[in-house]
């Protein structure tokens, strides 16, 4: 037996797609496995990376050999393997028939590795890997965290899918009663919601805090030539203050919220918006979103597809004003933190509504700005409020979120800090 450690990372988004947040998640994983592989080992010990996906293929949404080819380059470069696991493509992903079938095989494939490896680390990435916590404990040399990134109570207010909620309710049930399983500290407020709404024990928890790979360039401020030639090639004008969002084509974001607040700011705005269809019905919203802009003669742009480049460039554009985020409910957003990042320079300032974890991340007049949802004209009243800051002012905001998200969002030190938390004390010959 190889007397290294295991860390089988399982996810639906980010290996062999790239459509949302969990898979922008993931990408940071790799890249912070490309980098920092061996400082890690440095202080955790020898281990092998692992991924499980569930079988690449068309019927994946999103599915681009060109992401899958990029994490096999990472794993297998360092001694790991993508490891397909079988699910019925012919049926909708989102439900609880193929997370049964994905957690089960990613369970199959742990108790492979704990074969030639002396320990097994299973990450289980958000609802679909959920299911692993049913089978922790049945393999001593195999540990089981699940990272919920949200819950259909979240996301799915005020009536969450039923099948969806009975999934997670059993999944944190089986934490706090299987041995060797426990849920990712994500952040404090889906820490506080995980334990208030599912009854998560406290002491199941182990600290996971949502980070970003720091140094990847890709979240480095384009210059504003560069930003200006991105929009530009997507139809988006440049010499106008610009309202922006990015988001998919989920009730749940927002977008048709924002479309409404905007509509008294025509005159003097244009709304860029990104709406990435999913792969299922949501997606005529993408046509609702574009039809609802001409009945409100907005000055618009709605982009339906996703292109990892115009996200960074709006947010840094120097005519960008303001990046709303309009979510009805939202753990820790992804587009709040890379936003601060890509608008150091010149650009937008972040709008969120004051719920969830948004307080988690914006301290409203000094990284960002709050709205209260519940208040009506509250939305518009923000996007006024960021429109009317002075340079000085939006700077000021601009510096104080980098500054935060630099000094608090680093993913190869939170890695770290969960894999000790897992294996407190390096494996050695003999062990």
């Amino acid at each position: 037996m190889r007397t290294d450690r295991a860390l089988l990372y399982c996810a639906v988004n980010g290996i062999a797609n790239n459509t949302n947040g969990v898979g922008r998640q993931t990408k940071t994983f790799l890249g912070t496995l490309q980098q920092h592989h061996a400082a890690l080992t440095v202080q955790v010990g020898a281990f092998t990376p692992y991924l499980a996906v569930p079988e690449p293929g068309p019927a994946l949404w999103g599915y681009d050999p060109a992401d899958l080819a990029h994490a096999r380059t990472v794993v297998e470069a360092l001694g790991g393997r993508v490891i397909p696991l079988s699910w019925d493509a012919g049926a909708p992903m989102w439900r609880p028939a193929n997370w049964q079938a994905l957690s089960a095989g990613a369970a199959r494939a742990a108790a492979t590795l704990a074969v030639v490896h002396e320990r097994v680390l299973v990450i289980g990435v958000d609802t679909p890997f959920a299911g692993l916590a049913h089978h922790a404990g049945t393999n001593p040399r195999v540990d089981t965290v699940l990272a919920l990134f949200s819950t259909a109570r979240i996301t799915e207010r005020p009536h969450p899918d039923p099948g969806r909620l009975t999934w997670e309710t059993a999944a944190i049930t089986a934490v706090n009663q299987r041995p060797r399983v426990w849920a990712a500290g994500i952040g404090d407020f889906l820490t506080r919601h995980l334990h208030d709404t599912y009854g998560l024990r406290s002491d199941r928890v182990r600290p996971w805090p949502s980070g970003l790979h720091l140094t990847d360039p890709r979240l480095s401020p384009p210059t504003p030539a560069e930003a200006e030639h991105t929009a530009r090639h997507h139809g988006i004008p440049t010499d106008r203050p610009l309202i922006t969002a990015v988001g998919r084509t989920d009730r749940t974001k927002g977008l048709d919220l924002l479309i409404e607040a905007a509509a008294p700011l025509r005159d003097r705005t244009h709304l860029a918006m990104i709406a990435v269809p999913t792969d299922d019905d949501r997606a005529r919203l993408l046509d609702v979103y574009r039809e609802r802009c001409a009945a409100l003669r907005l000055d618009a742009t709605v982009v339906g597809h996703f292109d990892p480049e115009l996200p960074r460039a709006l947010a840094a554009l120097p005519t960008s004003r303001v990046m709303a985020v309009p979510s009805l409910g939202e753990t820790l957003a992804n587009i709040v933190f890379e936003t601060c990042l890509w608008a150091r320079g010149h650009g937008s300032v972040v709008l969120a509504p004051a719920i969830d974890g948004f307080p988690e991340q914006i301290t409203d007049g000094h990284n960002g700005l709050l709205y209260h949802p519940t208040r009506p004209g509250a939305l518009t009243a923000g996007l006024r409020r960021a429109l009317g800051l002075t340079e000085t002012e939006r700077s000021a905001l601009r510096e104080a979120a980098h500054r935060r998200v630099a000094a608090e969002r680093d993913a190869a030190r939170h890695l770290a800090t969960l894999l000790t938390s897992i294996w407190p004390s390096p494996p050695g010959p003999g062990r």
